[in-house]
């Protein structure tokens, strides 16, 4: 990464926290001993008569998360969340929210983009979303700038890769079951050729899933090796690989 000078405000972006989500836990290595760390962690929870939750140390991952962010992200920084920050049920999403709590970053410097685990939350959620966060919304725009502060970059924000991407016949490294779900397509962006677009949503661990020179990065935790990543990496180390338009 892109190394900063202490003091240095920074705009940061990571998505798909999934908090209190022990399936997504357990498939990041946080599973029990004896227990898988794939699919089949279901059907072992079932024939052991144990609710998944008890089966994945779903807690440690949430503790990791919420202590890599805090490594990066200071109290004068911005933090970008696109989404998924748990698994869309009343009691995840209150786990959730204590975590948000436990950010350094102030919540007027915390900025959410909603994902496919929010988007039909009730107005109650929204509300306990929005009393953590200084701005959420289904989709964004800002500017990121390079290490020195210079060379401004106008990005998109949405949980979701670009619409055209859903239709991909390979997922090109995602991990999400439901990355193409077309149901989800309808709530994308259109692709645009001069603008660079950061999303999450399909788990992938290639941060340019979707080809080099698409547009777009996945600024997702499992893309970026469980840590957040700053503005100034992506436009010092990242933009030129992903973007259409040679400047």
């Amino acid at each position: 990464m892109v190394n900063l000078e202490k003091g240095d405000a920074m705009k940061w972006f990571t998505s798909d926290l999934h908090f209190a989500h022990p399936f997504v836990a357990a498939l990041r290595g946080y599973a029990l001993p004896g227990y898988a760390r794939d699919e089949s962690i279901k059907q072992q929870a079932e024939h052991d008569g144990r609710q998944l939750k008890d089966c994945v140390d779903w807690r440690k991952h949430d503790a990791d998360i919420i202590r890599t962010i805090n490594t990066y992200v200071g109290k004068e920084d911005e933090l970008y969340i696109l989404g998924d920050i748990s698994s869309g049920s009343t009691w995840s999403v209150d786990q959730a929210i204590m975590r948000i709590q436990n950010l350094q970053v102030p919540c007027k410097r915390r900025h959410l983009i909603l994902g496919n685990h929010e988007m039909h939350s009730s107005s109650r959620t929204l509300e306990k979303l929005a009393s953590v966060f200084g701005e959420v919304g289904r989709v964004g725009i800002t500017e990121i700038r390079d290490g020195w502060g210079n060379n401004p970059h106008t990005v998109f924000l949405s949980h979701f890769q670009w619409r055209e991407d859903f239709t991909q016949s390979n997922p090109l490294g995602a991990v999400s079951t439901n990355w193409n779900a077309p149901e989800l397509a309808e709530c994308a962006l259109p692709r645009m050729n001069n603008t660079l677009l950061l999303h999450g949503h399909t788990h992938a661990h290639d941060p340019l899933e979707f080809g080099r020179h698409h547009n777009e990065i996945n600024v997702g935790l499992d893309a970026w090796h469980f840590e957040p990543v700053n503005e100034a990496e992506l436009v010092d180390n990242w933009l030129h690989t992903a973007s259409s338009v040679t400047e």
